[in-house]
């Protein structure tokens, strides 16, 4: 039997940006938010030049400090104090939505989204 992945909204994912790729977003989310005309998330990019046509797109990089932050800043506590929503959730980062990749990725990272 596979287990089954369930977000459990316990926002371990988000708290702590513990994951290496989280800290990327991609060309399609830039170009989404971009048409979107989403300039509040946009200021949270930094764009990194790392030789002639290959970038890295570094998030969440405050737009006052530019320090990167630990936790999303689109994490959202639930009303009810019973774990966190996903502020950006229909335009959340390509990452984001695959988080986790598989099973093992999760245990890997701490998130207790599969049943046992």
């Amino acid at each position: 039997m596979n287990p089954k992945f369930n977000c459990r909204c316990c926002g371990h994912c988000c708290l702590t940006l513990i994951d290496a790729y989280n800290g990327c977003v991609s060309d399609a989310d830039l170009t989404r938010w971009q048409q979107l005309g989403r300039d509040d998330l946009l200021e949270w990019v930094e764009t990194l030049e790392l030789g002639p046509g290959n970038q890295l797109h570094t998030a969440w990089v405050d737009p006052v400090t530019r320090d990167d932050v630990e936790r999303c800043p689109w994490l959202l506590d639930k009303i009810d104090g019973s774990g966190y929503l996903c502020g950006i959730e229909t335009i959340k980062p390509d990452h984001c939505r695959a988080y986790p990749e598989h099973q093992q990725h999760a245990v890997a990272t701490g998130c207790q989204g599969y049943e046992k």
